[in-house]
């Protein structure tokens, strides 16, 4: 027989008592993690992240050839645009 056999009742009461707390915390950060708006923020921040990553260099400073180049697309695109609902 194993030490474990051996456990008073109060023993095993106190060890069902933290195993059902871990648990009830284990089932909370599962609820909190699954819930739609967490995940949102959490896509909103990881979106952030990799266009701050995009868009600097590793000391900070702004790719100014990387944020030119997007400028120039979306003056593009914003020309097309306005081009297309004059004509039509």
């Amino acid at each position: 027989m194993s030490a474990q056999d051996n456990r008073s009742l109060d023993q095993i009461e106190k060890d069902i008592a933290q195993h059902r707390e871990r648990l009830a915390s284990t089932i909370d950060e599962l609820a909190y993690r699954v819930k739609p708006a967490n995940i949102a923020k959490r896509q909103v921040a990881e979106g952030r992240s990799a266009l701050y990553s995009f868009t600097h260099t590793e000391t900070g400073e702004l790719r100014y050839d990387v944020v030119g180049g997007a400028a120039g697309v979306a003056v593009l695109l914003l020309t097309v645009a306005i081009v297309r609902r004059v004509r039509g």
